[in-house]
């Protein structure tokens, strides 16, 4: 039996699910080299809201400087986008081979063989979930998800995450336009955004508190 709840750190909500790890999900399947990776293989793109909320909260900055200092980090005007591994090899022989494993809705084979920058294998996230993308926190498979015996249960944390997740996007987008204003951006003048970014009060969202599904 496993369950879905919310939690919390410093505030920042995650759906977090007792089977995170251990399932046997397909798209917590990995054919490349980093064999216990779970469902980490997005390449994280941090909103402004969410490089906002690390200029606030305790060690973020050393969480951010993490990430601006690995290499495959791309710094955009309004974003920052860390690329991973992937093993190319393995991907290119499992085409050439022609057995594709049966993935439903998943038409994207090259998930097999990704791997978030920022996750250890057997061991997950080096960030805590407050400094995680939106995407990270509220990550759950569809093999869950999309079960009809419990598709009441689910239906409000479904709902619940487009609503937090708009909000982020709201969020970025006003962020945007104060930069915009001050004349600058990530790629022209990155010190003076993140400066003025951690002058600007961080906005609180009262995430609704929802009941446990055990499935």
């Amino acid at each position: 039996m496993g369950k879905i709840s919310v939690e919390y750190d410093c505030g920042v909500p995650q759906l977090a699910c007792t089977d995170c790890g251990s399932c046997d999900s397909v798209m917590g399947k990995s054919l490349c080299s980093t064999v216990s990776r779970g469902c980490c293989h997005y390449f994280p793109e941090f909103t402004l809201a969410e490089i906002h909320r690390m200029l606030h909260l305790p060690d973020g900055r050393q969480a951010l400087d993490t990430i601006l200092n690995y290499p495959g980090t791309a710094i955009n005007n309004f974003n920052l986008h860390s690329k991973g591994y992937i093993d190319k090899e393995a991907y290119d022989n499992y085409i050439a081979g022609g057995q594709l494993l049966e993935t439903g809705i998943i038409k994207d084979h090259t998930i097999f063989f990704r791997t978030c920058p920022f996750v250890r294998e057997g061991i997950g996230c080096i960030f805590p979930v407050r400094f995680r993308t939106t995407v990270c926190n509220f990550f759950i498979c569809t093999e869950i998800l999309e079960r009809p015996e419990y598709y009441n249960e689910f239906m409000p944390y479904i709902k619940e995450r487009m609503r937090y997740s708009r909000w982020i996007y709201r969020e970025s987008y006003e962020l945007q336009h104060i930069l915009t204003e001050n004349g600058i951006n990530l790629v022209k003048d990155l010190e003076a955004s993140l400066k003025l970014l951690s002058e600007l009060p961080l906005s609180e969202y009262e995430f609704p508190i929802l009941e446990p599904v055990e499935y």
